[in-house]
């Protein structure tokens, strides 16, 4: 694998209803302060978080949108007990929120958290020589980072391993499929504020790196080198 980097860029605060204002009808209206023509639009790829005033956790809630390159990408998300339940994936933008059983208990917004991940990078966990070389670079920004690995299959589809859950159908239009995505800190770069490097050495599938308060100031990125990668 080629050595690759890993940015998170500035981004705003949280804001509970920047995607949907708080409602109760369905389909979720997406009209929040990012939103334009039905399509919200984020500052920064960023996870959707879903907030509820009443017991969500029999709904599951559809995120439909884009990542930074277009793709089309969906998340199937159970609800909160009157609290706030996010999304894995990072969106770019939202195009859509869906409620599969079609229904609510309460009222729910939609919009972001203070919390921002890079895109997942798979890593050639097959290797018998598995060596990967981590480096972030803080730079002049204001920073809370972590570093996430998982074992899971993040480029799982239907028959492959491992098998992903499947979802219900949404008003006979479609069926949706996502995997479970188990997600574990590295070792030692926790809460990093500061340049640091470390390593792996022993296979993950992937990793990411993660943003755990509102970044300002200059990009921050992890730099990623596997041993025995490809010129």
């Amino acid at each position: 694998m080629r050595p690759r980097v890993l940015t998170i860029s500035p981004y705003a605060a949280a804001d509970p209803d920047a995607v949907a204002q708080a409602q109760d009808q369905l389909p979720i209206n997406i009209n929040g302060v990012f939103a334009t023509g039905g399509v919200a639009t984020m500052d920064f790829r960023r996870q959707v978080v879903i907030t509820s005033v009443a017991d969500e956790t029999g709904t599951v809630f559809l995120v439909e949108g884009t990542d930074e390159k277009g793709n089309f990408r969906s998340e199937a998300v159970v609800g909160a007990n009157a609290g706030a339940a996010s999304t894995v994936q990072a969106f770019t933008t939202v195009t859509a929120v869906r409620v599969i059983d079609n229904t609510t208990a309460g009222t729910v917004s939609v919009g972001t958290g203070d919390i921002v991940s890079s895109n997942w990078l798979p890593l050639d966990y097959l290797r018998t020589d598995f060596q990967v070389a981590l480096g972030i670079a803080v730079g002049g920004a204001t920073a809370d980072l972590t570093v996430e690995l998982t074992l899971s299959n993040i480029l799982a589809r239907r028959g492959n391993d491992p098998q992903p859950q499947v979802g219900s159908w949404l008003r006979n239009e479609f069926e949706v499929f996502f995997p479970t995505i188990d997600i574990h800190d590295h070792d030692t770069m926790v809460n990093v504020t500061a340049d640091v490097t470390g390593n792996l050495a022993f296979p993950v599938r992937a990793i990411r790196l993660k943003s755990n308060a509102v970044l300002t100031g200059d990009d921050v990125s992890l730099e990623v080198v596997q041993a025995s990668h490809g010129a």
